[in-house]
């Protein structure tokens, strides 16, 4: 890891660039005391994942509703505050 004032970070912006596309990572020094205030390295793209099928539980598993049980707006807004 390279560490480095703001100043020289400024001074030195696009080789610091080159340097983290490479994959090394830098940090960032703020102040007299040299406090690190940021960390930049190179982004890397997640891998590609299959995509999974719709309905994959499709005849494994079941559901029932209650036919009295109707949900409503005046419902939702009248028990709000439980659902919070």
């Amino acid at each position: 890891m390279i560490q480095m004032t703001v100043g020289d970070f400024k001074a030195h912006f696009s080789s610091v660039l080159e340097q983290v596309m490479q994959g090394e990572e830098v940090q960032i020094l703020y102040g007299r005391a040299k406090k690190p205030v940021a960390c930049l390295n190179k982004i890397v793209e997640a891998k590609k994942t299959k995509k999974r099928p719709l309905g994959s539980y499709e005849g494994k598993a079941t559901y029932w509703e209650d036919e009295s049980f109707r949900l409503t707006p005046e419902w939702l807004f009248d028990n709000m505050d439980d659902l919070m």
